[in-house]
């Protein structure tokens, strides 16, 4: 009988060395993970010799001990399954010391076992640890229902017709969690249920919010600020109160909330990247490119950095990979530097734009990417648009030589994906499968047809006309590859309705632009009536542009023909150019200022004209 307690005072000692080793790790200014893998990988074979004997009392606190500290170190190495099955182990070795039958092996019932055994025991503080290693596991799986009925359990003087709520239960929850100071921990059972506490009602929140519960959510994190927390986590609660106010529309409150975030945390990038939102809610593209550029750079720094965590028990694990994505999610270093490059080029800031654009442009060719398949999984736009953002921006800061080579990209390598002849006919009743494969044509010809018109701009602007006229037929040539068969094609497509129309309409404004582009340089060489020709035809493909009205009202005058050049003219000072129906990319935003002339004369004309045949009548 003596060999028990001489077994348990070294098993003590091995435990205690275990947690000495890893203690000292914590201190250290840079801990390894390799010493927790070893603290794991020795605990747990002591925790088997524990269990290697009869389940007796004598050495229940240091098996539960062990039994805890293995679990802690197991995260990360082991699955929660594994980690649960273990637990439960543990639960019916300390039942059977205390001589109690296992009444059921599930978890809920197997907890009330042990919880009504224990309850008024020396051994309970040693069973309310083991019980925060179910919450953890339970937490980390979001099973929340289970969390509450685990932690209802706890309070035996309960009436059974009290209502039960998890944010009260985890506020009111009374464990006793004394430490033993012979036998050693790997965390404190207090600071696991602080944290616990608070990542349990994060959670909440967290689910509040995913069911758009916006204002109980709210009331939620108020409360969760009180709570002790880590400061990254405090940071967090700051930027998720931030986007309730921006979800009950308080912009002005959300963005005093993740300013505190910074203020807390200056690495709680979520909190930077939801402020930048709201300025664009605002109206406010100073700001918001100010918050894109920190964005990007503490992206950048922080990927080299590294983000290895040696923390024992971190809320990024106890809330889960799903949880934490909602709560700090941030677009990929990608997707951060075009939004910026894209907010830059259209609120005037050119060359930040093009800079923006060259290092993105950069980025992919080194990442390997290729041109054109998509990025699955995120919102950052097909390669070639990118390509052709970046051709136009260089069009607009006049660097016309970068611009062609870029827009040259687009054009080597979407060559071999374009269809000879796509044909958009009402009366075949496509299948989605169909359609899908239809809107990939459509695109490869819209991009190759795009980066010939961005092209053909640039020579224009570099006065070469005989090229840019060259470059808007290459233009012309490759977007009418698609052909819709009937006018009210648009109304009786079966497929992909929504998405199709507006790729139809993005590819006439496209035509609309090449003929007219095409018209001018036709014009600018004296060669009226071809340029009168494509002006008609680029108005039919892109009704509503003022300035084509005005171009054609200056060739008719020209030809003489009155009458038809007033009519342009009236009908282009009647209305302004007709809001789009449709959102265009951004590479075929400018075609209206980069054709608006000075038409001073014209008007003098015009209107000396009207007024004389006005006179007359």
């Amino acid at each position: 009988m003596s060999v028990i307690p001489c077994l348990a005072d070294r098993w003590s000692e091995e435990n205690n060395n275990i947690i000495l080793a890893w203690k000292q790790n914590e201190l250290s200014l840079q801990p390894n993970q390799d010493v927790r893998k070893r603290c794991y990988s020795e605990s747990h074979k002591l925790l088997q010799k524990t269990q290697g004997i009869p389940a007796a009392t004598e050495q229940l606190k240091l098996e539960l001990t062990v039994s805890y500290n293995t679990c802690l170190f197991a995260l990360g190495f082991s699955n929660p399954s594994e980690m649960e099955e273990s637990l439960t182990r543990s639960l019916f070795r300390a039942l059977e010391a205390a001589d109690c039958p296992v009444s059921s092996t599930e978890p809920v019932k197997l907890w009330e076992d042990v919880l009504r055994t224990f309850g008024c025991s020396v051994y309970l503080p040693y069973i309310h640890k083991l019980l925060l290693l179910q919450w953890m596991l339970w937490l980390m799986q979001g099973q929340l229902e289970r969390v509450l009925t685990l932690l209802t359990q706890t309070d035996s003087k309960r009436e059974c017709s009290a209502p039960v709520n998890l944010q009260t239960e985890t506020r009111d929850l009374a464990l006793r969690l004394e430490e033993d100071t012979s036998l050693m921990v790997a965390m404190a059972a207090k600071d696991l249920k602080e944290l616990l506490h608070i990542c349990t009602v994060i959670c909440q929140g967290v689910e509040q919010m995913k069911t758009e519960k916006y204002s109980e959510a709210l009331d939620v994190f108020q409360e969760a600020k009180g709570l002790p927390s880590p400061r990254s986590l405090l940071a967090h609660i700051h930027s998720l109160t931030g986007q309730t106010f921006a979800k009950l529309d308080q912009p002005h409150c959300a963005l005093h909330y993740y300013r505190k975030a910074l203020e807390v945390d200056f690495s709680c990038l979520g909190a930077l990247y939801q402020s930048a939102l709201v300025f664009r809610q605002l109206g406010n593209p100073k700001a918001e490119m100010e918050a894109l550029h920190l964005l990007y750079s503490a992206v950048q720094l922080q990927s080299e950095k590294g983000l290895s965590s040696f923390s024992l028990v971190s809320p990024a694990m106890l809330l889960g990979g799903e949880q934490m994505s909602f709560i700090s999610r941030v677009p990929s270093p990608s997707l951060i530097l075009h939004t910026l490059a894209n907010t830059c080029v259209l609120n005037g800031s050119i060359s930040d734009g093009v800079e923006c654009y060259l290092d993105l442009l950069a980025s992919l060719q080194s990442d390997g990417k290729s041109l054109v398949p998509t990025e699955n999984g995120t919102c950052f736009p097909r390669i070639p648009m990118v390509y052709l953002e970046a051709g136009f921006a260089l069009l607009k800061a006049q660097r016309y030589s970068d611009a062609l080579v870029v827009c040259e990209e687009v054009i080597t390598s979407t060559l071999d994906f374009i269809p000879e002849r796509l044909l958009l006919d009402a009366a075949e009743k496509q299948h989605l499968a169909d359609s899908d494969a239809v809107l990939e044509n459509m695109d490869f010809v819209l991009w190759a047809g795009s980066a010939r018109l961005l092209q053909a701009q640039a020579y224009w602007k570099l006065k070469d006309t005989k090229e840019a006229i060259t470059h808007f037929t290459r233009a012309i040539n490759q977007l009418v590859k698609v052909f819709v068969k009937q006018k009210d094609w648009k109304e009786n497509h079966l497929g992909n309705s929504t998405v199709m129309v507006e790729k139809v309409s993005t590819l006439e404004t496209a035509k609309g632009q090449a003929l007219a582009g095409r018209g001018l340089c036709f014009l600018e060489r004296g060669q009226l009536k071809e340029a009168l020709r494509d002006l008609h035809l680029g108005l039919q493909m892109s009704p509503g542009c003022k300035n084509t009205e005005m171009w054609l009202a200056e060739i008719l005058w020209r030809l003489e023909r009155r009458e038809e050049a007033s009519a342009h003219w009236r009908e282009a000072h009647s209305t302004s150019d007709r809001p789009k129906s449709i959102n265009l990319p951004l590479f075929l935003q400018a075609w209206a200022e980069e054709t608006a002339f000075d038409f001073s004369d014209l008007n003098k004309k015009m209107e000396e004209y009207i007024q004389a045949k006005n006179a007359k009548t």
